[in-house]
C-alpha cells in the first residue's frame, strides 16, 4: 500500500509556546506506515517535554535498524504507549518543575489492508472513506464518560464548556489504560490524526469536506488550521493526513 503524508503542527495565534507533537514514517522494507500525535499539558512548558518523550519514544521503537516487526500490532501499540507513559510519569516526579505533566495521544499503523489505532486522551483519528467520515477514537475526556454511562446527551457534551476535562493522559499516572481499534483501509481512504485545537473548531462537515480535496490540494493542512483559527481556535493546531493511494493486498 502506497501512501503519502500530509501534516502540519501550529502554535496557533494565542499560546506563547507549542506542546503539540507530531511524528511519522514509512518501513518500506517491512511494508508499514505510522504516525503519532500528541497534545501535552502542565506548566513551566513541560508538556512540551511530555509530548516531545512520547512521540520519540515511538520514533525509537520503529527505528529501521533495530526494529522487529510484532506479530500483534495492537499488543505493541498498548506497550509502547505505556512505556512512554512510565518514562513521562517517573520524569515528572524526579523534576519539581515537571510534576503533573502529560500527553495525550494518538498513534495508528497502517500495514497492508489495516489500519491499527491505540490512544489516550482527547486526540483524535478519523477515517473518510466513500465520502462518510468516521470518528474512529473514543475521547478519554470527564464528558464523554457521562455519554458512555448515558447520564448526558452526546450534543450536551459537545457543546459544554469543560468537554476538554481529560479523563486520563499518559505520564499523569503510574498507570493508564489504552483504548485500541483496527479500521479497514481500501485505495483512495483518507485518515486524519488532529489534536483538539483543530479539530474542535471545525464541523464534520467541514472535516468531511476538507479531507475530500486532501489528495489534490498540496495545502490542505494550512488551510485547515487556517479555517479552525478563523472559527476562534485559541490552542496549538496539529493535522496529519495519510492519503491510501494503491493497495498491494
Amino acid at each position: 500500500m502506497t501512501n503519502h503524508i500530509k501534516a502540519l503542527c501550529h502554535q496557533g495565534v494565542i499560546r506563547s509556546n507549542n506542546e503539540d507533537a507530531i511524528k511519522y514514517g514509512v518501513n518500506e522494507a517491512l511494508g508499514f506506515t505510522w504516525m503519532i500525535i500528541a497534545d501535552g499539558m502542565g506548566g513551566h512548558n513541560a508538556g512540551e517535554v511530555a509530548s516531545a518523550m512520547l512521540v520519540n519514544q515511538i520514533s525509537k521503537a520503529v527505528e529501521p535498524s533495530t526494529f522487529v516487526k510484532p506479530s500483534n500490532w495492537q499488543n505493541w501499540i498498548i506497550e509502547q504507549l505505556n512505556l512512554a507513559n512510565i518514562a513521562i510519569f517517573q520524569a515528572s516526579q524526579e523534576n519539581p518543575a515537571q510534576q503533573g505533566m502529560g500527553t495525550t495521544g494518538v498513534l495508528v499503523i497502517i500495514e497492508n489492508n489495516r489500519g491499527y489505532i491505540g490512544w489516550v486522551g482527547d486526540s483524535r483519528l478519523y477515517l473518510l472513506k466513500e465520502h462518510e467520515l468516521v470518528q474512529q477514537t473514543v475521547d478519554h475526556t470527564m464528558l464523554q464518560e457521562l455519554v458512555n454511562k448515558g447520564a448526558i446527551s452526546a450534543e450536551t457534551a459537545k457543546n459544554a464548556n469543560t468537554k476538554n476535562l481529560l479523563s486520563q493522559a499518559i505520564g499523569v499516572s503510574e498507570k493508564i489504560s489504552v483504548d485500541t481499534t483496527t479500521i479497514t483501509i481500501n485505495n483512495s481512504d483518507t485518515i486524519m490524526l488532529s489534536t483538539d485545537g483543530l479539530h474542535d473548531h471545525l464541523t464534520e462537515q467541514e472535516i468531511s469536506c476538507y479531507l475530500s480535496q486532501s489528495f489534490t490540494n498540496e495545502n490542505i493542512c494550512n488551510d485547515m488550521i487556517n479555517k479552525a483559527i478563523s472559527n476562534k481556535s485559541r490552542d496549538n493546531l496539529t493535522v496529519g493526513l495519510i492519503n491510501i493511494v494503491k493497495s498491494y493486498s
